[in-house]
């Protein structure tokens, strides 16, 4: 008879790959396996009263270490039945006994016994035993011993008392293992009791990393170098998908918002971006995006009087007349000084003019043989020019025959493209707020087309348009975007590196607004006056205001609800090949 044993003996199963080639036991003061080395501490005794979380210090510190807990819950009636008795002969003892050192023992410990049992009868506490391990490993035996004495420093620092574990290795080690098994050599050294209203204290997944399965990766925890992965479009835990991005120049907004285009490409959504500094042309380029030059030189156009079919939702009806108060605001930026009487003969005049296209405020007029009209068939700047009067048409003269005249244009770029750059550089600093707007209506049209799809707009020194240099029309439009858009799965991002002018319009009502409205502040170094502007318009503590004054380059203060992080910026050669800059 085939004896089976003789031929399974040497088969390789799953239990062979999992074990190591060589464990080393020979030294007290480590276990060596497979080249690595560990070394373990007991926690022996805890501070009496500890109202922090006591290891904190412990998860949060970046060496390599494995820390294990074991609860053991006693039963109630065995307790109290136990305390009674220890409880009655103690104090008989103490009755008979001098007052000395002893004496002093014995009544501390017969205080806790009573401590103990009233928790237990009167507050329904319960006893439980607790056992806590450490373990350190490292490639080499002086980086070993130079992180075990570290983190023996730490736990002092919390009220914890520990003792390497020589000659135990091995069972601390096991016992650190997720295999349940406390070795009875260790266990009874590391025994402590504890009631339940004192476990909150020994949570130990208190980390302040942020880590969000579906997210996007930002950078590291600069404390614990853990990693930052937010998904911002999660509705469940964020109340909004806005972000605020705010730090002087050269400290590293540019390249964070760069970065983060780079990685949502990846999660296929559609991002617009407003650039006034024509910082992503490179990034748009090799990620074939779409980029749209508004300028002197540009042979790209934006009809400003273009309607569009998705301006509109299924449910909803009035394009002409949502599209006149879009227009107006723009107006306002051109013909600043207008009274309630020039604002509305500017009104009737911009009817009139779509009337002339056969566009009425009836919906089916913007239909034409069942499609929806195209730009050359909407009117365009030189159509209001000829409707107004003289004194009127010297501030719109350079809108059309002189140096703003690509306005004057029908609209003639395509708008499919996951990433569209809106390049307004060449506008010059007087005129980059009418590029800004047009481009912001057009993308919010854009935003609006599909609420099942998420997309991003970017508006890169949104000051422009909420400062004391724009008009309340424009920035409460501004304002609208970021407090709506999440109904629309978008998300708004504000850039700026000019706080005085983001709260100088309105006593500052709009950028703080829009600061409220973003659930993810990204705080770059900031000057001490910028600091204290931020300190008298948004709730910003002292302790983050000396957080953001002490930042390094790349280095960011995130705030996202409750979360509070220093983001370290982190990227590899490739992306950074891709989105140029360092």
């Amino acid at each position: 008879m085939i004896n089976i044993e003789n031929y399974v003996g040497g088969v390789f199963n799953n239990k062979d790959y999992l074990s190591p080639s060589y464990i080393n036991l020979n030294n007290p003061k480590y276990i060596e396996i497979d080249g690595i080395y560990y070394s373990g501490l007991l926690i022996v005794d805890y501070i009496r009263e500890q109202n922090d979380l006591i290891y904190k210090n412990i998860i949060e510190n970046t060496e390599n270490i494995y820390i294990s807990i074991y609860y053991e819950k006693q039963d109630s009636i065995k307790v109290i039945k136990d305390l009674t008795f220890n409880i009655s002969n103690v104090g008989a003892e103490l009755k008979n006994k001098r007052q000395d050192e002893n004496n002093e023992i014995a009544s501390f410990t017969y205080n806790d016994a009573k401590y103990i049992r009233r928790e237990i009868q009167i507050n329904n506490e319960e006893l439980l035993f607790i056992y806590t391990y450490i373990i350190i490993y490292s490639d080499n035996v002086k980086d070993l011993e130079i992180n075990l004495n570290k983190i023996e420093g730490l736990l002092r620092s919390q009220g914890l008392i520990s003792k390497k574990s020589y000659f135990r290795q091995e069972q601390t080690y096991i016992s650190s293992l997720p295999f349940m098994q406390n070795n009875n050599d260790v266990k009874q050294v590391t025994k402590r009791n504890i009631l339940t209203n004192s476990i909150g204290a020994t949570y130990p997944f208190i980390s302040s990393s942020i880590f969000e399965e579906k997210g996007v990766f930002l950078g590291i925890n600069k404390y614990n170098d853990s990693l930052v992965i937010i998904d911002k479009y999660d509705s469940q835990k964020h109340k909004n998908s806005n972000m605020c991005i705010l730090g002087t120049s050269g400290s590293g907004k540019s390249f964070f918002t760069k970065i983060m285009i780079l990685r949502y490409i990846l999660f296929g959504i559609d991002q617009y971006v407003i650039d006034p500094d024509r910082e992503y042309t490179k990034l748009a380029n090799n990620l074939k995006g779409t980029i749209i030059k508004l300028g002197p030189s540009s042979n790209t156009y934006v009809n400003i009087f273009d309607i569009r079919e998705e301006s509109l939702e299924d449910d909803q009806t009035g394009y002409l007349k949502t599209k006149i108060n879009k227009i107006m605001a723009f107006f306002k930026l051109i013909f600043k000084n207008n009274d309630e009487e020039q604002d509305s003969i500017l009104e009737e005049k911009i009817i009139k003019i779509y009337n002339k296209k056969g566009i009425t405020f009836d919906d089916k007029s913007l239909y034409k043989d069942k499609k929806f009209k195209k730009s050359k068939e909407m009117p365009i700047l030189q159509d209001l020019y000829e409707e107004l009067d003289e004194k009127m048409k010297i501030k719109l003269k350079p809108f059309i025959t002189g140096s703003l005249n690509f306005f004057n244009n029908y609209t003639n770029v395509k708008l499919d493209n996951k990433l569209i750059i809106a390049d307004i550089y060449e506008l010059g600093e007087e005129n980059i707020k009418y590029g800004m707007y047009i481009f912001i209506e057009l993308f919010w049209d854009k935003i609006k087309n599909n609420r099942e799809k998420r997309k991003s707009i970017y508006l890169d020194e949104i000051w422009r348009l909420i400062g004391v240099t724009s008009n309340k029309e424009v920035a409460g439009f501004v304002y609208k975007i970021f407090k709506t858009i999440r109904k629309y799965g978008g998300s708004a991002i504000a850039i700026t590196q000019d706080i005085s002018d983001l709260f100088s319009l309105d006593n500052g009502n709009y950028g703080k607004s829009i600061i409220n409205n973003s659930e993810f502040k990204i705080f770059f170094n900031l000057e001490e006056e910028n600091l204290k502007i931020l300190e008298e318009n948004i709730n910003i503590s002292k302790k983050e205001k000396f957080e953001i004054n002490s930042l390094q380059r790349g280095e960011c203060v995130m705030i996202s609800g409750r979360e509070h992080t220093i983001l370290k910026v982190e990227s590899d050669e490739y992306e950074r090949n891709i989105i140029g800059g360092d």
